[in-house]
């Protein structure tokens, strides 16, 4: 089966739409969403009715938490907590009814899949590196994880009596005992200095996994933004994905 894995849409509907068409070139036959549907852009409400029509299996990420007021803004800096507000006001019944019935963990085929980490998933745990990577290793069972939240993509993978290792490439076949933590990255907000939209394609029948980069109208979405008055530093970021 090819499963099409994505997170951290952030309400870009140009880089969501972008990312769908993507699965659909590459014969994905499962979609699956990481979560954060919403935040710092201003496509909200059309991201959410996006997921719903398109993912197969969509999880709840911490800002789509705090846009259904199931937790507080208080950590969120001052341009997360402006974002979020504006897309409280401008989510429909619907779409709120849609994320209130979202999960924070989801497991099939010998794949976990979680928003920030396996480890406490509804406390949002960044996996930052090679430590939180072991942490991460330790919380699930299954062959393969699968996570978002950092919004950079990256491959870990582990084998019985050994160290994880970070690996270089975002393409790998899996081998012999091995287990992969994979970060998709983002669809709507990349951090990894690489504007592009990020999904991750897995080949459950090859053992591998791919990390996809797609191209995207980045301008439509910042003129969008501006007008509905975001602030210029989350406008600017996203034409050099950081």
């Amino acid at each position: 089966m090819l499963y099409g894995i994505c997170s951290d849409i952030h309400s870009n509907g140009t880089a969501f739409e972008a990312v769908l068409h993507s699965m659909d070139d590459n014969g994905v036959d499962r979609r699956i969403c990481l979560g954060d549907l919403v935040g710092y852009g201003v496509d909200a409400d059309e991201c959410v009715q996006m997921a719903k029509e398109n993912m197969d299996i969509c999880l709840i990420g911490n800002h789509d938490s705090v846009a259904i007021k199931y937790e507080s803004s208080v950590g969120f800096n001052p341009y997360a907590k402006q974002a979020i507000e504006w897309t409280q006001e401008h989510l429909s019944a619907d779409s709120l009814s849609y994320m209130k019935n979202l999960a924070f963990l989801h497991e099939e085929n010998d794949i976990t899949f979680v928003h920030a980490s396996p480890l406490s998933p509804a406390d949002w745990i960044y996996i930052t590196d090679l430590e939180d990577a072991l942490d991460a290793f330790d919380h699930f069972e299954n062959r393969y994880c699968f996570v978002g939240h950092t919004h950079s993509p990256v491959i870990v993978a582990s084998r019985p009596m050994a160290i994880p290792k970070i690996l270089d490439e975002y393409e790998y076949s899996i081998v012999d005992t091995e287990r992969l933590l994979v970060n998709v990255g983002s669809v709507g907000q990349p951090r990894d200095r690489d504007p592009r939209a990020s999904w991750c394609l897995l080949d459950t029948e090859k053992k591998s996994v791919r990390i996809v980069r797609v191209e995207y109208d980045v301008f439509k979405t910042q003129e969008r933004m501006r007008k509905a008055g975001m602030p210029d530093f989350l406008v600017e970021r996203l034409a050099v994905g950081r």
